[in-house]
């Protein structure tokens, strides 16, 4: 026992060496405090052109003033300057009809396939064509025509800015953002050269659209492009929830130096419910940028709607954020003495949670497995292998709180509570372990993360559940069941159904659930999770309390515990949540389910008893 003590000791120390790597992530966290709020251009044009009050300044000067701060700008495409009447665009056939009856139709040579483009008035957009498409000209009568040979989907290509719309936001005090997609070779080369022309007087930030990268399938030019535009100064934006075809190597090769852009449709859900969620993505997955789709309907109402968006999340972010031009993440280093404290760290947490199975064998086993690990890392740099060193202690981290302290068999408060915050200790050097070594730019940006979150919800209650219960398994078999045993088995397999429902993105919300998230976060900035407060943590207390009177029963109650620490340990583990806010949801999750805990162990005092017996009457 002496000897496990000094190991622990050794480890704290190794933990605390780490800490100022962990704290460098939170004051780069916490000082990359400024966000912009984006919407497209063309939408806007879109919305002048459905109503005659308005115009596009107009809107422009609207949304300015509710604190609109960036517009993203598409390229144009022949198409759109035939529908703003800047040209023309005949086909042959088309031609060859209108010279019919002409006495220029046997001078016109309209075999071959392409299109007749009149030339625009503005020498702006003559230059663009010229430049951009390299067109022939011929001259019918005494009107001249540029000629450009039939592409497929050659009209609607986006091939070069309109200057004219990029000096008209800027007239409106609003930055803006490059918008490019991936188009055919020669003009995706061209669109290179103009936003590298551009920059020199303009924005330097750029955000993909559709869902690959300019040169994508080709990586050489993919990264040749990105290469000369990261050289160049731009700085790239990364979709949530979208990555991109050949975003991530883009990131890689650009440091990280990315900015974190969340997407929403004003028409998807109502008001307050897409201010929550723009609030929430700066808040709480360091996202710095809100792009927001305009409501479609009736201008005026469009129109209203958006302002009234961007006043709503600039109020609830005022008191922590600053609304402006946004910037990557600085430079968050872990240096490989660093890592190698870290590892040592993991590696003596999992010999001491391996004593807990008081098999020598499996210490063995557990040390040197991780020991290879992390050797092959160091020799390596494999980041698959930091990834699963980290899975590993995320696993254990849970395992290892609930056993050390399923032994105790005092049921007092005070007892329960150091029982309480052992497992949160072990738990939370689990998560210092983790973070520490998953930690830096790639992780926070969001495009390297941590591997198997879903076998951190489950491993953790199976291990627990068989460990705990399989020697008690087949005398079960042979106990006189009672009706408060069906009554434990049904509050178990509800919580389980719960708990299977709710886990993952993907898990549906009630309606009143909605309205109590959204209050909670209001009261308390963020709000706690309720698999925590509401079921793991409250029950582990409950299972201890039961575990010295009743061991079948507390054993039982701790399979559910587990989900509180589980629960915290992922938490952590989706590094691009900022470190204040997993800690302070966290806290909360902490001191509401040790309250509810006390509640519940306070029932059950009163109420075992009178339930015991009538269950007695009853079989009498």
């Amino acid at each position: 026992m002496i000897k496990l003590r000094w190991f622990w000791v050794a480890l704290l120390i190794l933990i605390a060496i780490t800490i100022p790597g962990i704290m460098d992530r939170w004051e780069k966290e916490t000082n990359n405090n400024t966000y912009e709020i984006v919407v497209p251009y063309h939408e806007i044009e879109q919305l002048a052109t459905e109503t005659e009050n308005l115009n596009t300044d107009d809107i422009l000067a609207t949304l300015k003033k509710a604190g609109l701060n960036t517009v993203s700008i598409n390229q144009i495409s022949l198409k759109w300057m035939e529908e703003h009447k800047l040209i023309s665009i005949y086909s042959e056939q088309e031609l060859r009809k209108a010279l019919l009856f002409s006495k220029n139709d046997s001078k016109i040579n309209t075999a071959e396939e392409g299109y007749y483009i009149t030339q625009p008035e503005e020498a702006n957009y003559k230059q663009l064509i010229e430049q951009n498409l390299q067109p022939s000209t011929t001259t019918i009568g005494d009107q001249t025509f540029y000629f450009i040979k039939k592409k497929p989907g050659l009209l609607s290509t986006n091939f070069a800015f309109n200057k004219e719309t990029i000096e008209q936001v800027k007239a409106n005090g609003l930055d803006y953002i490059f918008r490019i997609g991936n188009e055919d070779q020669p003009f995706n080369q061209s669109t290179v050269s103009q936003l590298i022309e551009m920059k020199k007087s303009g924005s330097n930030k750029i955000l993909f659209s559709g869902q690959e990268l300019i040169g994508y399938p080709n990586m050489t030019k993919v990264e040749n492009w990105t290469n000369s535009l990261t050289k160049n100064g731009f700085q790239f934006y990364f979709i949530e929830f979208n990555l991109q075809k050949g975003l991530q190597t883009v990131a890689r090769n650009a440091d990280y130096n990315i900015i974190r852009l969340h997407s929403l449709h004003l028409d998807n859900k109502s008001l307050p419910e897409n201010v929550d969620q723009a609030v929430r993505a700066v808040k709480e997955r360091n996202i710095r940028s809100i792009f927001f789709h305009l409501q479609t309907g009736k201008p005026e109402d469009s129109l209203k709607n958006a302002t009234a968006f961007v006043e709503s999340v600039h109020d609830k972010l005022a008191s922590d954020y600053t609304q402006g031009t946004p910037t990557p993440f600085s430079e968050i280093k872990t240096p490989t003495w660093l890592q190698i404290l870290l590892f040592a760290a993991g590696i003596l947490f999992t010999g001491l949670g391996s004593t807990l199975l008081k098999n020598n064998k499996w210490i063995f086993i557990s040390t040197i497995f991780m020991s290879i690990l992390a050797l092959a890392y160091l020799l390596t740099q494999k980041l698959f292998l930091l990834q699963g060193f980290a899975l590993m202690i995320a696993i254990l981290a849970p395992i290892c709180a609930m056993l050390s302290t399923m032994r105790s068999t005092n049921n007092n408060i005070r007892d329960i509570t150091v029982q309480y915050f052992k497992a949160l200790g072990i738990t939370f050097i689990g998560i210092m372990i983790v973070i520490g070594l998953l930690n830096g730019n790639p992780f926070i940006t969001g495009f390297e993360v941590f591997r198997g979150v879903k076998l951190v919800y489950v491993i953790p209650i199976i291990f627990v559940a068989v460990f705990l219960l399989w020697r008690e398994a087949l005398k079960l078999l042979n106990v006189p069941v009672k009706y408060w045993h069906l009554i434990i088995f049904l509050i178990i397999g509800a919580i389980g159904i719960y708990y299977i429902t709710r886990t993952g993105n993907n898990a549906t919300v009630s309606g009143i659930e909605l309205i109590l998230r959204s209050a909670l976060e209001d009261l308390l900035y963020v709000r706690p999770r309720t698999k925590e407060f509401l079921i793991g943590f409250p029950f582990f207390l409950l299972a201890i309390y039961v575990i010295g009177s009743n061991r079948l029963i507390g054993k039982l109650l701790l399979i559910p515990g587990t989900i509180g620490f589980l629960s915290v340990m992922n938490t952590f583990t989706h590094l691009h949540i900022p470190l204040h806010i997993s800690l302070l949801r966290t806290v909360y999750s902490i001191a509401f389910g040790y309250l509810i805990g006390l509640l519940l162990i306070f029932l059950y005092k009163k109420c075992a008893p009178i339930v015991t017996k009538y269950m007695i009457k009853g079989w009498r």
